[in-house]
Protein backbone atom coordinates (compact mmCIF):
# COMPACT_ATOMS: atom_id res chain seq x y z
CA UNK A 1 0.00 0.00 0.00
CA UNK A 2 1.27 3.55 -0.89
CA UNK A 3 2.34 6.27 1.53
CA UNK A 4 -0.64 8.03 -0.68
CA UNK A 5 -3.16 5.52 0.23
CA UNK A 6 -2.86 5.56 3.50
CA UNK A 7 -2.91 9.25 3.33
CA UNK A 8 -5.97 9.50 2.06
CA UNK A 9 -7.56 6.76 4.73
CA UNK A 10 -6.25 8.60 6.95
CA UNK A 11 -8.26 11.66 5.75
CA UNK A 12 -11.44 9.64 5.50
CA UNK A 13 -12.80 11.64 8.88
CA UNK A 14 -10.81 14.39 9.26
CA UNK A 15 -11.05 17.78 8.07
CA UNK A 16 -9.16 19.27 5.24
CA UNK A 17 -7.67 22.37 4.48
CA UNK A 18 -8.16 24.40 1.61
CA UNK A 19 -4.30 23.14 0.13
CA UNK A 20 -5.53 19.16 1.09
CA UNK A 21 -8.96 19.47 -0.58
CA UNK A 22 -7.28 20.59 -4.20
CA UNK A 23 -4.73 17.96 -4.03
CA UNK A 24 -7.92 15.56 -3.05
CA UNK A 25 -9.94 16.71 -6.14
CA UNK A 26 -7.25 17.57 -8.06
CA UNK A 27 -8.06 21.01 -9.00
CA UNK A 28 -6.32 24.59 -8.11
CA UNK A 29 -6.88 26.48 -4.55
CA UNK A 30 -8.27 29.26 -6.96
CA UNK A 31 -11.18 27.21 -8.05
CA UNK A 32 -11.97 25.31 -5.01
CA UNK A 33 -12.26 29.20 -3.71
CA UNK A 34 -14.21 30.27 -6.02
CA UNK A 35 -16.32 27.08 -6.05
CA UNK A 36 -17.25 27.55 -2.32
CA UNK A 37 -17.27 31.40 -2.09
CA UNK A 38 -20.76 30.87 -5.15
CA UNK A 39 -21.92 27.93 -2.68
CA UNK A 40 -20.83 25.48 -5.06
CA UNK A 41 -18.97 23.64 -2.38
CA UNK A 42 -19.63 22.72 1.15
CA UNK A 43 -17.10 24.08 3.42
CA UNK A 44 -16.71 25.74 6.59
CA UNK A 45 -15.12 29.02 7.47
CA UNK A 46 -13.45 29.19 10.38
CA UNK A 47 -11.25 31.74 11.97
CA UNK A 48 -10.97 33.17 8.39
CA UNK A 49 -10.03 29.83 6.78
CA UNK A 50 -11.81 27.53 4.85
CA UNK A 51 -12.03 23.93 6.11
CA UNK A 52 -13.94 20.78 4.64
CA UNK A 53 -15.15 17.45 5.83
CA UNK A 54 -14.20 14.73 3.30
CA UNK A 55 -17.14 12.52 3.79
CA UNK A 56 -19.41 15.31 3.26
CA UNK A 57 -17.53 16.18 0.25
CA UNK A 58 -18.14 12.41 -1.12
CA UNK A 59 -21.78 12.86 -0.92
CA UNK A 60 -21.17 16.23 -3.16
CA UNK A 61 -19.67 14.47 -5.35
CA UNK A 62 -22.00 11.70 -5.98
CA UNK A 63 -25.00 14.21 -6.38
CA UNK A 64 -22.52 16.40 -8.76
CA UNK A 65 -22.49 13.15 -10.66
CA UNK A 66 -26.03 12.33 -10.40
CA UNK A 67 -26.98 15.73 -12.14
CA UNK A 68 -23.75 16.14 -14.21
CA UNK A 69 -24.29 16.47 -17.99
CA UNK A 70 -22.73 13.60 -19.70
CA UNK A 71 -19.88 15.04 -20.98
CA UNK A 72 -18.96 15.73 -17.47
CA UNK A 73 -19.30 12.56 -16.08
CA UNK A 74 -17.05 11.21 -19.22
CA UNK A 75 -14.06 13.28 -18.24
CA UNK A 76 -14.29 11.69 -14.39
CA UNK A 77 -14.17 8.08 -15.55
CA UNK A 78 -10.68 8.20 -17.79
CA UNK A 79 -9.34 5.63 -17.11
CA UNK A 80 -5.69 6.02 -15.57
CA UNK A 81 -5.63 2.31 -15.06
CA UNK A 82 -8.19 0.21 -16.45
CA UNK A 83 -11.49 -0.48 -14.56
CA UNK A 84 -13.83 -2.82 -15.29
CA UNK A 85 -16.94 -2.21 -17.02
CA UNK A 86 -19.72 -2.37 -14.90
CA UNK A 87 -21.71 -5.56 -17.01
CA UNK A 88 -18.25 -7.53 -16.31
CA UNK A 89 -18.69 -7.17 -12.19
CA UNK A 90 -22.22 -8.42 -12.29
CA UNK A 91 -22.35 -12.16 -12.95
CA UNK A 92 -25.60 -13.94 -12.75
CA UNK A 93 -24.64 -14.96 -9.02
CA UNK A 94 -24.60 -11.07 -8.12
CA UNK A 95 -28.30 -9.62 -9.20
CA UNK A 96 -30.50 -10.69 -6.74
CA UNK A 97 -34.40 -10.77 -8.05
CA UNK A 98 -37.12 -9.96 -5.78
CA UNK A 99 -35.93 -8.74 -2.82
CA UNK A 100 -38.20 -8.44 -0.17
CA UNK A 101 -39.00 -4.89 1.88
CA UNK A 102 -36.98 -4.66 4.96
CA UNK A 103 -34.73 -2.49 6.65
CA UNK A 104 -31.75 -0.62 5.55
CA UNK A 105 -29.35 -3.54 7.57
CA UNK A 106 -31.36 -6.45 6.11
CA UNK A 107 -30.74 -5.47 2.96
CA UNK A 108 -27.22 -4.29 3.02
CA UNK A 109 -26.64 -8.26 4.57
CA UNK A 110 -28.63 -9.34 1.57
CA UNK A 111 -26.31 -7.75 -1.26
CA UNK A 112 -22.72 -8.80 0.70
CA UNK A 113 -24.11 -12.30 0.45
CA UNK A 114 -22.63 -13.03 -2.96
CA UNK A 115 -19.49 -11.04 -2.39
CA UNK A 116 -19.04 -13.37 0.94
CA UNK A 117 -19.78 -16.63 -0.41
CA UNK A 118 -17.15 -16.01 -3.34
CA UNK A 119 -14.51 -14.30 -1.10
CA UNK A 120 -14.46 -11.45 -2.52
CA UNK A 121 -15.28 -9.56 1.22
CA UNK A 122 -12.30 -10.75 3.69
CA UNK A 123 -13.90 -9.36 6.45
CA UNK A 124 -17.99 -9.60 6.20
CA UNK A 125 -18.42 -8.26 9.82
CA UNK A 126 -16.44 -5.32 8.87
CA UNK A 127 -17.62 -4.68 5.51
CA UNK A 128 -21.25 -4.70 6.57
CA UNK A 129 -20.17 -2.48 9.59
CA UNK A 130 -18.57 0.04 7.05
CA UNK A 131 -21.59 0.21 5.15
CA UNK A 132 -24.03 0.70 8.00
CA UNK A 133 -22.18 3.57 9.36
CA UNK A 134 -22.46 5.34 5.41
CA UNK A 135 -25.82 4.91 5.50
CA UNK A 136 -25.88 6.34 9.21
CA UNK A 137 -23.89 9.79 7.82
CA UNK A 138 -26.40 10.34 4.88
CA UNK A 139 -28.88 7.27 2.50
CA UNK A 140 -26.97 6.45 -0.08
CA UNK A 141 -30.95 6.58 -1.77
CA UNK A 142 -29.83 8.73 -4.64
CA UNK A 143 -33.44 8.95 -6.14
CA UNK A 144 -35.22 7.77 -8.91
CA UNK A 145 -35.47 4.37 -7.61
CA UNK A 146 -32.03 4.21 -6.79
CA UNK A 147 -29.85 3.57 -4.06
CA UNK A 148 -25.87 2.88 -4.25
CA UNK A 149 -24.90 1.73 -1.18
CA UNK A 150 -20.78 1.85 -0.58
CA UNK A 151 -18.16 2.75 2.14
CA UNK A 152 -16.86 5.94 3.19
CA UNK A 153 -13.28 4.66 2.93
CA UNK A 154 -12.78 2.60 0.43
CA UNK A 155 -9.20 1.35 1.03
CA UNK A 156 -10.71 -0.05 4.26
CA UNK A 157 -13.37 -1.93 2.24
CA UNK A 158 -11.86 -5.28 3.21
CA UNK A 159 -12.31 -6.14 -0.43
CA UNK A 160 -9.87 -8.28 -2.68
CA UNK A 161 -10.80 -6.63 -5.33
CA UNK A 162 -13.42 -4.25 -7.05
CA UNK A 163 -17.27 -5.45 -7.65
CA UNK A 164 -20.45 -4.92 -7.40
CA UNK A 165 -23.64 -6.71 -6.55
CA UNK A 166 -27.19 -5.99 -7.74
CA UNK A 167 -30.45 -6.04 -6.00
CA UNK A 168 -33.94 -5.46 -7.10
CA UNK A 169 -37.46 -5.07 -5.15
CA UNK A 170 -39.98 -4.74 -7.52
CA UNK A 171 -42.64 -3.22 -5.43
CA UNK A 172 -39.85 -0.60 -3.22
CA UNK A 173 -39.43 0.17 -0.21
CA UNK A 174 -38.67 2.98 1.94
CA UNK A 175 -34.33 3.65 2.09
CA UNK A 176 -34.48 7.56 3.19
CA UNK A 177 -33.96 8.17 -0.28
CA UNK A 178 -32.98 12.39 -1.51
CA UNK A 179 -36.12 12.23 -2.67
CA UNK A 180 -38.55 10.65 -0.19
CA UNK A 181 -40.16 8.09 -2.68
CA UNK A 182 -39.38 3.98 -2.33
CA UNK A 183 -36.36 2.88 -3.69
CA UNK A 184 -36.30 -0.35 -6.42
CA UNK A 185 -33.14 -1.15 -7.61
CA UNK A 186 -29.86 -1.50 -5.25
CA UNK A 187 -26.38 -1.19 -6.78
CA UNK A 188 -23.52 -2.03 -4.18
CA UNK A 189 -20.17 -0.75 -5.40
CA UNK A 190 -16.98 -1.89 -3.83
CA UNK A 191 -13.74 -0.25 -4.50
CA UNK A 192 -10.37 -0.95 -2.88
CA UNK A 193 -9.48 2.74 -3.54
CA UNK A 194 -11.18 6.19 -3.96
CA UNK A 195 -10.11 6.57 -7.25
CA UNK A 196 -11.98 3.53 -8.31
CA UNK A 197 -15.02 4.22 -6.44
CA UNK A 198 -15.15 7.70 -8.34
CA UNK A 199 -14.34 6.42 -11.53
CA UNK A 200 -17.05 3.03 -11.38
CA UNK A 201 -19.88 5.42 -9.49
CA UNK A 202 -19.63 7.75 -12.28
CA UNK A 203 -19.60 5.30 -14.88
CA UNK A 204 -22.44 3.84 -13.08
CA UNK A 205 -24.59 7.08 -12.97
CA UNK A 206 -23.77 7.24 -16.75
CA UNK A 207 -24.91 3.96 -17.08
CA UNK A 208 -28.43 4.30 -15.16
CA UNK A 209 -29.10 7.68 -17.36
CA UNK A 210 -29.97 5.93 -20.43
CA UNK A 211 -33.67 6.65 -20.85
CA UNK A 212 -36.02 3.95 -19.67
CA UNK A 213 -33.25 1.47 -18.58
CA UNK A 214 -34.14 1.57 -14.85
CA UNK A 215 -37.22 1.22 -15.31
CA UNK A 216 -36.78 -2.20 -17.41
CA UNK A 217 -33.96 -3.68 -15.12
CA UNK A 218 -36.70 -3.38 -12.51
CA UNK A 219 -39.56 -5.00 -14.47
CA UNK A 220 -36.69 -8.15 -16.21
CA UNK A 221 -38.10 -11.20 -15.32
CA UNK A 222 -35.15 -12.96 -14.58
CA UNK A 223 -30.92 -12.58 -13.99
CA UNK A 224 -29.88 -13.38 -17.54
CA UNK A 225 -33.11 -10.09 -19.14
CA UNK A 226 -31.13 -7.63 -16.31
CA UNK A 227 -27.59 -8.61 -17.71
CA UNK A 228 -28.68 -8.27 -21.31
CA UNK A 229 -30.26 -4.89 -20.46
CA UNK A 230 -26.90 -3.87 -18.80
CA UNK A 231 -24.63 -4.89 -21.42
CA UNK A 232 -26.53 -3.09 -24.28
CA UNK A 233 -26.88 0.41 -22.57
CA UNK A 234 -23.18 -0.32 -21.81
CA UNK A 235 -22.24 -1.12 -25.32
CA UNK A 236 -24.78 1.79 -26.56
CA UNK A 237 -23.19 4.11 -24.04
CA UNK A 238 -19.74 3.48 -26.15
CA UNK A 239 -20.64 4.05 -29.70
Amino acid sequence: MSDETVRMGEMADAVMTLQEIAAYLKVSEKTILRMVQAGELPGLKVSNQWRFVRATIDDWLTSQMHRAASENLAAVIQPAQPLLALPRLLPPDRILMDLASAGKEQILECLIAPLVEDGTVLDPERYLAALIEREQLISTGIGDGVAIPHTRVPEDSVLRENCAVMGICPQGMPFDALDDQPTKLFLLLGATSTESHLRLTARTMLLLRKPGLIEAVVAAPDRNAVRTLIMEAAVKGRE
